[in-house]
């Protein structure tokens, strides 16, 4: 009867005759709250659900348009690289002998040849007498040779090609061209005496076509100039890509330089307008297309100038009543170009999705509102017949217990021994409720086991991420010089002296040797975090072994000075060797890798009674404050680094070695100033 007295089921008979009992019927009161929490319920559900989507929706849409902007700044660097590939091939073909720039029908044949591997739309050369060759490429895809000899220095001849790059007939004659030194592609490159790109120009003959050139300077042995290189790229090529990149169904991408003029645009209208027949670039706040020309006025309203973005912006604003999530990309390269990308998403393209929800969480939560209502009456009529029956029964054993008369049964009586049957049931209850307890302690400690495991697996999952980051990032640079060597040594083996093919196989060399390290790196770390990590010490004469390391290193490094001091009696001692040199080798390369050339690297070794210490100590870059937490995690390479390459996993791995040692390892660093790294190993007998 506990259960029961405690929620006060059983009251006594003058308790329930009460009048106040009497004023709103036990179905009404356990039916309207039950009604009124459903109903609020329902509304919550349907307002945070609305909220959601819309919070929902903005993740999205900036994750997409982040996305594409990386996608875009990809496409933008991988496109303004193959100009300077090539140029950079073309002076390595005049340097090696491959090209004669005064042979100009060989020319123009290797340049035909070029335009057939890259897709660029104008690959030409012209020298400091204004003589000019170059290979076009029609919109068609044909090629065209177009010629202008000192002999007749107005006038270019333009020649079809067949097949093979040979000319075939003289397709027509321009007359009364501009001098070639006059031309920004060759003028910019002649004064600033090194690669540049021009300004973005329209050709001549086609002023639908824009065009930006990145033109190289050419220069004889005694570093005079005798011409300038360039290779022209279609910039239409960029607005095409843009029109075909899949986004959402009604996005608007656009590209500006820093000066709001338009360079490429998703959309059907062209970057310049035709004005007095001439065809003249177009301001992005004169466009024609509304979202170019508020989104640009918007963002020049708030920074007065486009120079100003350095970063990603990210902001929202209604065009034509309609709300647009708007990313700006800053996009640069290291020969001039600076340019702003522009991606313009509607609101609309995600929102139907979302009106659709709300629509059928509406009708969904109408209904359960009706099916609830319909059940709490059921449910409330139901609860109430039994405690009806359970109060009448309480006013029969009441008045028994008054009276002392347990004698004389009825009906009311009867209904009396129902009141073991609910003791049962409390007890049940109560059972189950203490069952109910340990499950929901099992469960809790599951559910703690579940985060946990979670947890590990996203770690797990963001190590794996790093690990492919790394190994992509620091595997391609030696892949690449292996690569391009070898195709060297293919290409102009039989032709270079012994001198040049062993510097590059050396080269091949010393990448594979790269490699080897990384490899190496990887595994012992994969060994370490997977506990398999060998101890296996040996006697070792620890001062000659570690004069030979300096050695070693010595050897391979040109650049800085090793200097190695012994302080103490010298002795032997037991440690493992492999781990040993997985140890002062990081240290070591470390505190060459990031130090300034010419500067010396401390290296001191200390014995004391219980202990060996070892010190490296550099005069590098230093550690800022807020990496030393973090510096000995897997991965983790300090925010001061640059472009110094490296994985992230050297101090890891020392640290690893260290532990097994049973040794301790710390530093002292100062920004600017350099690092000392202190490894304190204890000595076992």
């Amino acid at each position: 009867m506990k259960l029961l007295s405690h929620f006060g089921w059983l009251r006594t008979a003058s308790g329930l005759s009460h009048p106040a009992y009497r004023r709103m019927p036990m179905q009404l009161v356990l039916a309207v709250p039950f009604m009124l929490h459903i109903m609020a319920t329902v509304g919550l559900v349907g307002y945070f659900s609305f909220k959601n989507g819309q919070q929902a929706v903005d993740r999205l849409a900036d994750r997409l348009i982040d996305k594409a902007g990386d996608r875009i700044q990809d496409r933008l660097s991988a496109y303004f690289a193959i100009p300077k590939q090539i140029n950079q091939i073309n002076l390595d073909a005049v340097e090696l002998g491959l090209l004669d720039l005064q042979d100009f029908d060989r020319t123009g044949h290797y340049f035909w040849k070029q335009m057939q591997v890259f897709n660029v739309g104008y690959i030409n050369y012209a020298n400091i007498q204004g003589e000019f060759i170059g290979v076009e490429r029609l919109n068609n895809g044909h090629l065209l040779i177009n010629e202008t000899l000192k002999t007749a220095p107005s006038r270019q001849s333009i020649y079809t090609t067949d097949n093979r790059g040979n000319r075939q007939n003289l397709k027509k004659i321009i007359s009364h061209i501009e001098p070639v030194q006059q031309e920004g592609w060759y003028a910019d490159a002649a004064k600033a005496g090194k690669p540049v790109w021009s300004a973005i120009y329209q050709w001549q003959d086609k002023p639908e076509v824009l065009s930006i050139s990145s033109s190289y300077p050419v220069r004889d042995r005694q570093q005079k100039l005798i011409g300038v290189i360039g290779v022209d790229l279609i910039l239409s090529q960029i607005s095409d890509y843009l029109q075909q990149l899949p986004v959402s169904s009604s996005e608007q991408i656009f590209i500006i330089e820093q000066n709001g003029l338009l360079v490429a645009s998703s959309s059907s209208d062209r970057p310049f307008a035709i004005v007095d027949r001439q065809a003249r670039r177009i301001h992005a706040v004169n466009s024609p297309d509304p979202v170019v020309r508020q989104t640009t006025e918007f963002v020049l309203k708030k920074f007065n100038n486009l120079n100003g973005i350095q970063t990603d912006l990210h902001f929202d604003l209604k065009i034509a009543g309609v709300r647009q999530f708007v990313c700006i990309k800053p996009w640069k390269d290291n020969y001039g170009l600076n340019w702003l990308i522009a991606i313009v998403m509607p609101e609309s393209d995600f929102m139907q999705d979302i009106h659709d929800n709300n629509r059928t969480t509406a009708v969904l939560c109408l209904t359960a509102l009706i099916i609830t209502t319909a059940l709490s009456t059921l449910t409330s009529r139901w609860i109430t017949i039994p405690i009806r029956r359970l109060s009448r029964a309480s006013q029969v054993l009441a008045q028994q217990a008054a009276t002392g008369d347990f004698k004389n049964t009825n009906f009311e009586q009867k209904s009396v021994e129902n009141i073991d049957e609910l003791a049962v049931l409390s007890d049940s209850f109560n059972q189950m409720a203490a069952q109910l307890q340990i499950s929901f302690t099992e469960i809790t400690t599951k559910n703690l086991e579940v985060e946990q495991a979670l947890v590990k697996e996203k770690e797990l999952s963001e190590l794996k991420s790093r690990f492919v980051s790394m190994t992509s990032h620091e595997f391609r640079t030696p892949l690449t010089a292996i690569l391009s060597s070898a195709e060297l040594l293919e290409d102009y083996g039989t032709i270079w002296h012994e001198e040049k093919k062993r510097h590059h196989l050396q080269r091949i060399q010393t990448q594979v040797q790269h490699m080897t390290f990384l490899l190496n790196d990887v595994l012992v770390m994969g060994k370490a975090e997977a506990g398999k990590l060998e101890f296996r010490p040996t006697p070792i004469d620890l001062f000659q072994w570690c004069r030979s390391l300096v050695e070693e290193i010595q050897l391979i490094t040109k650049t800085h000075e090793i200097v190695f001091h012994s302080q103490g009696q010298a002795e032997i001692v037991r440690l493992d060797e492999k781990l040993l040199r997985h140890i002062l080798t990081n240290l070591l390369s470390n505190a060459i890798k990031y130090s300034p050339s010419a500067t010396e690297v401390n290296f001191d070794l200390i014995w004391e009674p219980n202990q060996i210490i070892f010190q490296v100590r550099d005069r590098g870059i230093g550690i800022p404050a807020s990496d030393c937490k973090n510096l000995f995690d897997s991965f983790h390479r300090a925010t001061n680094v640059g472009n110094i390459a490296g994985t992230g996993l050297g101090l890891a791995i020392v640290k690893k070695a260290v532990e097994t040692h049973q040794g301790e390892i710390w530093f002292e660093t100062q920004v600017g100033m350099g690092t000392k790294f202190i490894v304190a190993i204890p000595l076992v007998s």
